[in-house]
């Protein structure tokens, strides 16, 4: 199992259209059309993950940036959430990108689908889990809308994690662990949420010193 990261923050045209419902299905045919092979990933996964980022401290143009520049975004992190500095990114040909957190988790991040308020990546490698290595498949849908209220501008972002180990023997200790052990599960997803907070309320905050942390 591997989680991307560009999940890494999250991280950062269109104004105010509100993130629209993707179903299930929706992700389903979108595999299908795509990406036949990899299909069973949505239809039929071992462990499914959804979190939530209300009120992230800027705007939409700033999230789409950081999500079509995941070097920049995993730079800030590196600034703003030190606790993601054993992570390295390697942006690839064809939209996509190599996440790396040497010994734990190892994958390549495809961009399949891009339209206004969502992206969908198709993510292949590998996690370790309780000392257990499990290879598979994640598909990771990020839905975003920007929010408006008054002068005050921020972003309610989802991410939705369909996993799909390829060893249906690796998937059931994964569903096992995922049962005893959910905060081990957890605990890597909620590591990035944290940094996506982090980074917004910094480029929020300051963000001239921001860009000038990034250049030095």
């Amino acid at each position: 199992v591997n989680r991307p990261f560009l999940i890494i923050t999250l991280g950062l045209a269109l104004a105010c259209v509100p993130a629209a419902v993707f179903s299930t299905e929706d992700i389903s045919s979108l595999l299908e059309t795509k990406r036949p092979a990899s299909a069973a990933v949505v239809a039929k996964p071992f462990i499914f993950r959804e979190a939530k980022l209300p009120h992230l401290l800027i705007n939409k143009e700033q999230l789409e940036f950081l999500v079509d520049h995941p070097d920049v975004a995993l730079a800030l992190a590196h600034l703003y959430a030190p606790f993601l500095d054993n992570y390295s990114v390697n942006v690839l040909p064809d939209h996509a990108v190599h996440i790396e957190d040497p010994g734990t988790l190892a994958g390549d991040a495809e961009l399949i689908d891009v339209r206004p308020g969502r992206r969908v990546y198709l993510i292949a490698g590998y996690y370790n889990l309780l000392k257990m290595r499990f290879n598979g498949e994640i598909a990771l849908i990020t839905e975003y809308a920007e929010q408006r209220e008054d002068a005050a501008v921020s972003v309610d972002a989802t991410m939705t994690a369909y996993i799909k180990i390829k060893s249906a023997f690796a998937g059931a200790l994964a569903r096992l662990a995922d049962f005893l052990f959910p905060q081990k599960v957890d605990e890597r997803l909620e590591r990035f949420v944290h940094a996506a907070e982090d980074i917004s309320v910094a480029i929020r905050k300051d963000p001239k010193d921001a860009y000038r942390k990034l250049k030095a």
